[in-house]
């Protein structure tokens, strides 16, 4: 089963070609697609990928919808956006039928910016999301989408970030930036248990960056899984392909799961 996460950028209006191009190169079986907002242009992706589509609706943010597209029979999706107002933006809870079994999918899209302050709303919306993956305890999960949020072991090096993310950060007197950036949010799902599919066989050197495509510093999506399916990954890796920057800001990631090799 192959998992993406791809962020595709203000509903990927106008943008739907290259956005198809880069899905079609990797071949997924199942994409989580924060800010899917504009209904016409995700309808028209899901039309020409021909997959099943579930749209998540925020109730108090008109640019907080994240959606769902399955080429695997979709047994039931619940929107989680209007259920939980610790969430900034929707979320979902879905399960789809794999050929050897079911599998959860909890799809997000966490509060943006780099402050301490941000970080502890994101960290707040997390007790809403693992909330949302109880029922799938004896399930195998996953739990993938825009985190907007730093690894613990991430290497960052905040002089290649673009200009916006800079002018957010501030600079002390001597116009240094500052040395790091909150990290309690992703070492928040680590310590609940769930495994960072990227990070698997790789030193943290070795960790892809997803944002932004043209100034690649920072990993903000993630595909973190249950405790069922960490044996049963085989890959997971930022996809690279020439239509990616004229697609979206960010880099989609690409998990593949061997449901064969799955503890149940």
């Amino acid at each position: 089963m192959r998992t993406m996460v791809y962020n595709i950028l203000e509903g990927g209006l106008g943008r739907i070609d290259p956005i198809c191009e880069v899905i079609r190169h990797a071949d997924p079986d199942v994409i989580i697609l924060p800010e899917t907002w504009v209904a016409d242009e995700f309808e028209k992706l899901a039309d020409r990928l021909k997959m099943e589509m579930f749209q998540a609706e925020s109730p108090r943010n008109p640019r907080g919808h994240i959606g769902l597209l399955s080429r695997l029979p979709l047994l039931q999706a619940v929107n989680f956006g209007p259920l939980d107002e610790r969430l900034t933006r929707s979320a979902f809870q879905a399960l789809v039928q794999d050929k050897h079994g079911p599998m959860g999918i909890i799809g997000v899209h966490l509060h943006a910016k780099e402050s301490m302050k941000d970080e502890q709303i994101r960290v707040r919306e997390l007790d809403a999301v693992l909330a949302m993956a109880v029922p799938f305890k004896s399930v195998p999960h996953i739990i993938a989408g825009d985190f907007n949020a730093q690894h613990p072991q991430q290497r960052i090096d905040l002089n290649k970030a673009p200009n916006f993310i800079k002018q957010r950060l501030g600079t002390d007197a001597q116009g240094t930036l500052p040395e790091q950036l909150p990290r309690d949010a992703i070492a928040k799902m680590l310590t609940a248990g769930y495994t960072d599919a990227h990070a698997i066989g790789r030193q943290p050197e070795a960790f892809e960056p997803t944002f932004t495509t043209a100034h690649p510093v920072f990993r903000l999506d993630y595909i973190f899984l249950s405790p069922h399916l960490q044996h049963a990954v085989s890959s997971c890796r930022s996809v690279c392909h020439p239509m990616t920057r004229f697609a979206s800001d960010h880099l989609p990631v690409l998990a593949e799961v061997n449901m064969e090799f799955v503890g149940r």
